[in-house]
């Protein structure tokens, strides 16, 4: 799915412009796919792939431009590096190939890689629109152009309705902004992103502040998202947003609420809030978690989801459906 912006045209979810780009990675960048979200040391690669020598892989993908692509590069090749996942696909004694995908770089990006003592790629995204035709061209360095040539399924988000929706959303409160405020800008963006998307795709979905929590939802009784802001605490260092999604309840928590089989998860993410590292079943009447955190690749295969689920976006799109499925 595809939207209009004053650039031109965008995947509407990063998520989309991954699985376009994974689908083609061979007739494309000439590369052999090995996994998708692969998780190491607490971060996650959005492609691994290899070359017909074995060489690794590693591209990170951006639906618009990120002045911290480069920081998160040199961590995936620091865990990849001293792991050493895939030793019977992959020959380490080449370098890994470190690859960065975006509609355009920040002048900070350009900056980090100059004194980066990693080789990194960039590789210019653009959507062309050929007689409502549309197709994933990248621009690579030293002037070399690829244009995928099956052009990109279409169905264009922002029509009437959905922007009548996302015209009515009020600003976010003082609170949650001086919350957003000590994160990093693209926590910040990312919780942002979530709120919009949340309160922009059913019109029977509303915000509700109550004390230092938010909850979206169907009403009070019927909520699929709550922030809670924690106050900072002077000697331990912690996130001061705590993320909590009604979903799925695993298999082996289900004594927990058999009727519905969902309950309220606390999300510990990723300091981009991008990706979830592990899933508490957490009971909106206990102060303490009801149960020890669960690794997100084993509460994906619990609940029959595949690991290319464990990042927050599709997550959120499983709990808002969940949500508008409950009677």
């Amino acid at each position: 799915m595809l939207r209009k912006i004053e650039q031109g045209w965008e995947f509407s979810e990063e998520r989309l412009l991954e699985d376009f780009v994974w689908n083609h990675l061979e007739t494309a960048l000439d590369l052999i796919p090995l996994k998708r979200q692969y998780g190491i040391q607490g971060e996650y690669c959005d492609i691994l792939a290899k070359t017909a020598n074995n060489q690794l892989v590693v591209l990170e993908l951006k639906n618009c431009e990120d002045r911290y692509i480069i920081h998160q590069l040199t961590r995936y090749y620091h865990g990849l590096k001293t792991d050493q996942p895939f030793k019977d696909l992959v020959d380490y004694s080449q370098p890994i190939r470190l690859i960065a995908i975006a509609p355009d770089f920040h002048k900070h990006n350009f900056i980090d890689r100059r004194y980066n003592l990693l080789q990194i790629e960039f590789i210019r995204s653009v959507i062309l629109n050929q007689t409502n035709h549309f197709y994933l061209h990248l621009h690579l360095e030293g002037r070399k152009e690829i244009t995928i040539q099956e052009p990109i399924p279409f169905i264009e988000i922002g029509d009437e309705t959905s922007e009548q929706i996302e015209r009515n959303i009020e600003p976010p409160s003082r609170m949650l902004m001086n919350v957003l405020d000590d994160l990093s800008p693209s926590a910040k963006t990312e919780i942002l992103k979530l709120r919009e998307k949340i309160l922009g795709c059913d019109r029977r979905i509303r915000e509700i502040k109550e004390g230092k929590d938010i909850f979206y939802g169907r009403g009070k009784t019927k909520p699929c998202c709550q922030l809670k802001c924690i106050s900072p605490r002077t000697l331990i260092k912690t996130n001061s947003l705590r993320l909590h999604l009604w979903l799925p309840i695993p298999k082996s928590f289900l004594r927990f609420n058999r009727n519905s089989g969902i309950g309220r998860m606390f999300l510990n993410c990723d300091s981009d809030f991008r990706n979830v590292r592990t899933v508490t079943y957490w009971s909106p009447t206990n102060r303490n978690p009801t149960e020890l955190p669960l690794p997100i690749e084993r509460y994906l295969d619990e609940i029959g989801l595949d690991i290319a689920n464990q990042n927050l976006d599709r997550l959120l799109d499983l709990a808002i459906k969940v949500n508008l499925e409950r009677s």
